[in-house]
């Protein structure tokens, strides 16, 4: 033992190939996720009804937003799961300190943030190609990604960096619940005083309004992430002590 001398970055490649491992069942749960969000999504989240020479004619919009509220779900959920005990004593198998764990953990929700970014953008396509075969649909149109590439790449960047500071604020919440379990019910107090607080409201308009661009937002929301992950280590650490 003495004479191993593993570096930091090794120790965390090390537990990121373990945890990717071993939490390959959150991503079969993701796909299940999104496919249940692309069954609510078939029918629909608006319509509008003409009739031109005694013909009728309906246009019906929909959109992959039901498949995201499920995967945000899903995302808050894997941050919070993450942190429990039982996934807390699977690192035994490794000799490892609060740091080396916290930022294996938060590339492994990095990881699977991009890949459930880029699986729900193209849940958009295979809608496209379910609704014909499944409804009576004539017609469906929208743009592709060989049509906008550059706004495509951005659209996919804007969901990665969303569902990651989701997953973020769930794994703060689970490290706080580990500390104290009267933090268990700081998630609904959060979400209700949010919307409802001037001071919330400010907080929601500077992040998700006040944006010039589009990049602009997704750098907000990437230091939002950051700033949420650095509580979760700041917090994980005043619990080292823990028994």
């Amino acid at each position: 033992m003495f004479l191993s001398n593993s570096t930091l970055g090794e120790v965390v490649k090390t537990q990121v190939k373990f945890k990717m491992n071993a939490y390959l069942g959150t991503l079969v749960s993701l796909v299940v996720v999104q496919l249940l969000g692309l069954v609510f999504s078939m029918n629909g989240t608006g319509s509008m009804s003409t009739e031109v020479n005694n013909t009728a004619i309906q246009v019906v919009k929909v959109s992959t937003d039901t498949v995201f509220i499920f995967v945000a779900i899903w995302a808050l959920f894997i941050g919070n799961v993450i942190t429990t005990k039982g996934y807390r004593n699977s690192n035994f198998s490794f000799v490892i300190n609060s740091v080396s764990n916290n930022l294996s953990n938060i590339i492994v929700l990095i990881i699977m943030s991009v890949f459930a970014g880029i699986t729900t953008f193209l849940s958009n396509y295979i809608l496209r190609i379910v609704l014909p075969l499944f409804n009576n649909v004539d017609y469906v149109r929208s743009a592709s990604i060989l049509d906008e590439p550059l706004s495509s790449i951005a659209n996919v960047g804007l969901l990665i960096c969303l569902i990651l500071m989701i997953s973020a604020g769930g794994y703060l919440w689970g490290t706080l619940v580990y500390m104290h379990k009267a933090f268990m019910f700081l998630l609904i107090v959060l979400i209700i005083a949010t919307p409802t607080t001037k001071t919330g409201q400010m907080i929601l308009q500077f992040i998700f309004v006040d944006n010039g661009s589009l990049l602009f937002l997704i750098v907000k929301l990437i230091g939002v992430s950051i700033v949420l992950f650095v509580l979760a280590i700041i917090c994980s650490n005043r619990s080292e002590v823990r028994r």
